[in-house]
């Protein structure tokens, strides 16, 4: 599996992280970094079918039910982070990383059946910026005096998706029956990270990290001037949902000790 493969070195690196050099991690010491960011989603995205009552044409006074779902698929994206880390005390540190705006292309596929009709669609709607902030507590099992400092963290995030990038979707010559919007959601994550002095005297360091970050932003859905099979158009269909928009976070970066 890939993401195995991905988390094996740096599980090695922790392992043997023994060396001892002159420079330490100390409570009070700071560390600035920043660098490039690989955000890989899910491939798909459900969410489950339902029903939805809406207003029936022939009936004003009335309804009539509707299932309605669709699926999200997703591309991943690079882009870059930064974080900042203050040891609280000796092995333990505070952290707090921004991911900003990968942008993610995505296919959007949707339905929604009655008796009367059955509406599909499926579309690009382009790039959408993600943004992922997040606040970890994270413990460096290794002696101080160490230049290789495996690390690992848990915390919360807060992802959010910009809308302004999104296009219409439902879309037939040339009109727009619907939109879609994203919300945004908080939820818990974890990390496994390594930071590589230059040198044993050096404050310059190299880091990586893996994260996995927990997220289900809503999904909001409408469909206009459907027709149904007796010639008759149905406004809207309006839905709300979630998508576990669960993704896996890989960082490359460059950053710098600061002891007070």
């Amino acid at each position: 599996m890939r993401t195995k493969s991905l988390l094996l070195p740096l599980a090695i690196a922790a392992a043997s992280a023994t060396s001892p050099a002159f420079a330490d991690f100390n409570g009070g010491d700071f560390i600035l970094r920043a660098g490039a960011a690989w955000m890989d989603a899910d491939d798909s995205v459900f969410s489950e079918s339902t029903v939805v009552l809406v207003p029936d044409p022939n009936d004003p006074m009335g309804t009539i039910p509707v299932a309605v779902g669709d699926s999200l698929d997703l591309d991943d994206s690079t882009t870059w982070f930064i974080n900042g880390t203050f040891f609280v005390a000796d092995h333990w540190a505070v952290e707090l990383y921004h991911m900003n705006s990968a942008d993610m292309e995505a296919t959007y596929s949707t339905y929604a059946t009655s008796s009367d009709f059955d509406f599909r669609s499926s579309d690009g709607i382009g790039d959408f910026e993600t943004n992922v902030t997040s606040l970890f507590v994270d413990w460096y099992p290794v002696c101080v005096e160490s230049w290789v400092q495996p690390y690992i963290g848990v915390g919360f995030n807060y992802t959010d998706i910009e809308q302004d990038f999104l296009r219409p979707v439902f879309t037939y010559d040339d009109v727009d029956y619907g939109l879609v919007n994203f919300g945004s959601s908080w939820g818990w994550t974890a990390q496994v990270g390594i930071d590589i002095e230059f040198g044993r005297d050096a404050n310059w360091l190299f880091n990586a990290s893996a994260m996995y970050v927990d997220a289900d932003p809503e999904i909001e859905v409408g469909v206009d001037n459907v027709v149904l099979s007796n010639g008759l158009v149905l406004d809207s269909v309006r839905y709300k949902d979630e998508l576990q928009l669960d993704s896996w976070i890989f960082n490359l970066g460059v950053g710098y000790k600061f002891s007070f």
